[in-house]
């Protein structure tokens, strides 16, 4: 009987551990969160924007912060490219640590405002929208927008800080608004082989009084210029 009686106390013991345990982490305030972080989001609009998906509040209990359940509500976010949600149970605090996309290019921004483009080819919006420091592309789908950015960053930074907007055609071949002495030319660039005879082609034309009122330059051919 004695044997019995032990095993009946240890097994109402450890219900009762189980009940404190299951109280205290789901519905006692000594385990609620207490301190919610937010690091990696670019922008402010970004911040509020996570803040309001996750939908978590100091006060709600510990137990109830699921982290995997709480990334999936950021699957929505294109500009995203991952995230990494922890609980610390001592100081009671919900670590969210974002991994945003690097905008490389403003993508067609003539028919879509505030898109970019990232170095992988993924296009996005980032709430706050981005710099217009940014190069503008114009492609008609992203592998050919990565194509006409790789040939921006190739370009010297003295000569490139004048192009208003790189476009890549169907055909695959560029073509260049640029902005000299605020003068609009637009420059067919071809494809992207030649590059360095092509700035030293289009830099030499434009250095020529009798091409004062030129608009266009065609340097597809660069051993053969075209002139307008």
């Amino acid at each position: 009987m004695k044997i019995r009686n032990l095993r009946v106390v240890v097994i109402a013991g450890a219900l009762l551990v189980f009940i404190g345990a299951t109280y205290l982490l789901a519905w006692s305030s000594i385990f609620a969160v207490k301190d919610i972080s937010i690091n990696g989001a670019p922008t402010l609009e970004s911040t509020k924007a996570v803040t309001a998906a996750l939908a978590i509040e100091p006060g709600i209990k510990m137990a109830r912060v699921e982290p995997r359940a709480l990334e999936r509500r950021l699957d929505s976010f294109d500009w995203i490219r991952g995230v990494e949600i922890s609980r610390n149970w001592i100081n009671r605090k919900v670590s969210i640590e974002i991994s945003p996309r690097s905008p490389i290019a403003l993508f067609n921004p003539a028919t879509s405002p505030d898109s970019t483009i990232d170095a992988e080819g993924k296009v996005f919006k980032l709430p706050g929208g981005a710099t217009n420091a940014l190069p503008k592309v114009e492609a008609q789908n992203a592998k050919s927008g990565v194509a006409a950015i790789s040939l921006f960053t190739s370009l010297p930074a003295t000569f490139r800080s004048n192009i208003n907007l790189m476009s890549v055609r169907s055909s695959g071949a560029f073509s260049v608004s640029y902005s000299y002495k605020s003068r609009p030319i637009a420059i067919s660039w071809g494809d992207g082989d030649n590059t360095a005879l092509k700035v030293e082609v289009v830099e030499a034309l434009l250095d020529l009084p009798e091409n004062s009122k030129i608009r266009t330059i065609d340097v597809s051919a660069p051993h053969a210029p075209i002139v307008r």
